[in-house]
């Protein structure tokens, strides 16, 4: 007596094959868009615990504390400095040593943060305040410099460090002076604006 064998015939299995090939397909962008979403919050998230540092320091201490940025090859580092003088942080002051290095430079993003980079888009833009940012400009900006630093009263410098998902967004981490307040900004390129995320 012959037993039936059950199985699958190849074209069922090439139809199932397909099926999950477009099923990945489908998905597949959406999955990279989170990623590089979720890339860019956790770089954000950690551009503000630096300054949200600085600034307690400041108040803590009673005198002027910051974060002065400078970049390596392609990586941005980050190092404290404390007004040692009274009369502010001042880059000055910290190139001729009068304001106290509180720790040595180290990388702004601690942690792989897959696409997320500190850079400019590769196109002329506006800025949060409508001034031009082009390809040239730097990624970290604080007036004219890369020092961020902090008062007592809980005021800091404005300024504004880039980030790019590495998918074509763009995103600001804003200090704002006054208030200290830190704001993360995405840039919609098709209403041409800045948009708090």
């Amino acid at each position: 007596m012959f037993r039936m064998q059950r199985g699958y015939s190849i074209s069922e299995m090439l139809i199932v094959v397909a099926i999950i090939g477009m099923a990945v397909g489908v998905t597949m962008p959406a999955f990279n868009s989170m990623r590089r979403r979720i890339a860019v919050k956790a770089a954000a998230a950690e551009i503000r615990g630096i300054f949200h540092r600085a600034r307690m320091r400041a108040i803590a201490r009673g005198f002027n504390s910051g974060i002065r940025f400078t970049k390596t090859d392609s990586e941005w580092r980050y190092a404290g400095y404390d007004d040692s003088n009274g009369n502010g942080l001042r880059n000055e002051d910290i190139a001729s040593g009068a304001d106290a290095q509180v720790f040595a430079p180290r990388p702004v993003l601690m942690t792989d943060r897959g696409s997320a980079s500190i850079s400019v888009p590769g196109m002329v833009i506006r800025d949060p305040d409508g001034d031009k940012l082009t390809p040239s400009s730097s990624a970290v900006q604080f007036n004219r410099s890369q020092l961020c630093s902090c008062s007592p009263t809980g005021s800091c410098t404005p300024g504004s460090i880039y980030l790019t998902d590495g998918g074509g967004g763009i995103y600001c981490v804003r200090v704002l002076g006054a208030s200290g307040r830190i704001r993360v900004l995405r840039w919609d390129d098709v209403r041409l604006r800045w948009e708090e995320r």
